[in-house]
């Protein structure tokens, strides 16, 4: 960012007079009107970043904006961004905070999955990542996207499944493994299976290398837990929920395998 032409000025002066001062004097202020420079330069960033926060808490939709975007690749730009959203949800009435709770995030998940054909699927896997970094249980609201984008688990990780890329996609982005560090009941979405269904387990040499490592790296972040992608509630982080109208489901069916099954076939 450019030196304001105020201070750029006054660092000028400063230099025409420096072996008049000394290299004590000259060295300090000097100094002194780098740290201002540096400050202001602070300062503006900091207001652009609160600025972007406060457009996308009011407008989700300019989530996708380049100027709001470069932000959403930040987790704690992201975090702090939902908890102020659960804050000022919290002024609403239970079902009234729910329905504008769904909304907003509805907005935001198609903000920053934009999709026009192929070409842009690098940009909906990059928003698929920030959605899941912001940890706000952005699940259901991604898997819903990308049934109404027609978008398929082959198309959106096809280096993961080593199937050929769609015209037009250059595959780049984050992978299958990516989201799963983040978003490990994502699993479900990418082997193709229900919500409710039960949780995928390894079975020995029933199925493929590649299902087998992305259920092992699901397993490896916290596996069929919703609360990993939720905001921390302990008394330390003080995290908060933003309400839904989606009820709490969990799968009506056990695992495949037994825990006993899989925990051998882990080691």
């Amino acid at each position: 960012m450019p030196v304001p032409k105020a201070v750029r000025d006054v660092m000028d002066t400063i230099d025409v007079h420096a072996q008049r001062m000394g290299d004590g004097p000259y060295c300090a202020i000097a100094s002194k009107m780098q740290a201002l420079s540096d400050s202001i330069n602070n300062d503006e960033t900091a207001t652009k970043r609160t600025f972007a926060a406060e457009l996308m808490l009011e407008l989700p939709a300019c989530g996708g904006a380049a100027s709001v975007a470069k932000y959403t690749h930040e987790r704690e730009f992201m975090q702090g961004l939902m908890r102020r959203k659960a804050l000022e949800l919290q002024e609403y009435d239970a079902h009234c905070a729910a329905v504008m709770g769904t909304a907003w995030k509805i907005e935001l998940a198609e903000a920053l999955m934009p999709y026009h054909g192929p070409s842009t699927l690098t940009d909906v896997r990059i928003g698929i990542q920030n959605l899941f970094l912001a940890r706000a249980g952005f699940l259901p609201q991604v898997v819903s996207r990308l049934a109404k984008l027609g978008i398929s688990p082959h198309m959106l990780c096809p280096r993961d499944f080593g199937v050929e890329l769609c015209k037009g996609d250059d595959g780049s982005g984050p992978t299958a493994e990516d989201f799963l560090f983040y978003e490990p009941r994502f699993l479900r979405w990418i082997l193709g299976r229900g919500e409710l269904e039960p949780w995928p387990a390894l079975c020995l040499g029933g199925q493929p290398e590649h299902v087998s490592r992305l259920i092992l790296v699901a397993n490896s972040e916290g596996g069929d837990d919703k609360k990993i992608n939720q905001p921390c509630q302990c008394p330390r982080c003080w995290g908060f929920r933003i309400p839904t109208l989606e009820s709490s489901r969990v799968s009506l069916t056990p695992s495949e395998c037994s825990s006993d099954s899989e925990s051998e076939m882990v080691l």
